[in-house]
């Protein structure tokens, strides 16, 4: 029944952010006037291509956002009740131009299905795009689009499966605006991606999910093959982007272990693989 709640609160998002109104009360509100209070948004980690919107609300919501170049928007980035979860909200943005002026409008649904909206706010792009450092040529053949897939995971936010908004699909769809989420298993979280067919990896790239208050970050983990063999642990400075490792070892399956982390809902917003097919 929960669940069924929750995904008609979403479509009531939905409906009420392209301009339609609620069923319930017959009119949005400010923010000011949630329970407990409003704080933000608040515009972080903008790049060439994304941007994160900040906030915190004074008890559980549905959230999108709707952004574009003009207040006709055009776009939504959705985020779900993360019951409990009430203050330090994010919400990213993805598909940017860089060095473009942007407009966003929140509209949030709390569990009485009274709806909250804000005023037009903008914010603007960087000039370039910088690529993450040392990423190597060709293909990342652990990828959805490549053929690869998720066999294992420790858990999926919410006990969720591998294709829902925080599953461990996301780890892997070569998005930078969706990112896996454990159930909060911190330390030990892990995830197992099986690649098309065997290939020899000289490179794997890992970044690291992390809460607005740079919680749930993983700093170390270790890799493990199909042949059993484990590699690392690898360090991970931060969470502002991928990190790429040099590899040398022939697999077909990939299995990704936490070794230090800051507890928490741990997870990956992306896992890369570069190699070249193995020939026997």
């Amino acid at each position: 029944m929960k669940g069924k709640q929750l995904t008609a609160l979403a479509l009531l998002l939905v409906l009420v952010a392209c301009g339609g109104q609620t069923a319930t009360s017959g009119r949005i509100m400010p923010l000011e006037e949630m329970p407990g209070g409003f704080e933000g948004p608040n515009v972080l980690e903008i790049t060439g291509s994304s941007a994160v919107i900040q906030f915190t609300s004074g008890v559980p919501i549905v959230c999108n956002v709707a952004f574009g170049t003009g207040t006709n928007y055009g776009s939504l980035a959705t985020m779900p009740m993360m019951a409990g979860a009430i203050r330090d909200h994010a919400v990213t943005l993805g598909g940017l131009a860089p060095n473009t002026t942007y407009r966003y409008r929140l509209t949030l649904t709390d569990e009485q299905a009274r709806v909250y909206q804000s005023q037009d706010f903008t914010f603007t792009t960087s000039a370039v795009e910088q690529p993450p450092a040392d990423r190597p040529e060709g293909e990342n053949v652990a990828s959805l689009a490549a053929g690869g897939r998720v066999i294992g995971v420790s858990s999926n936010f919410g006990g969720g499966d591998n294709d829902t908004a925080f599953g461990a699909n996301n780890a892997i769809d070569g998005q930078p605006n969706t990112e896996w989420s454990s159930n909060g298993d911190g330390d030990d979280v892990w995830i197992e991606i099986e690649l098309d067919q065997t290939y020899d990896v000289h490179t794997i790239g890992f970044w690291t999910r992390t809460m607005p208050n740079d919680t749930a970050q993983i700093f170390s983990f270790t890799v493990t093959t199909d042949e059993g063999t484990t590699h690392g642990p690898f360090d991970l400075p931060d969470a502002s982007q991928i990190y790429y490792f040099p590899m040398q070892f022939t697999a077909r399956t990939l299995r990704f272990d936490a070794v230090e982390t800051d507890t928490g809902n741990t997870g990956a917003v992306e896992i890369e693989v570069f190699g070249a097919p193995h020939e026997e």
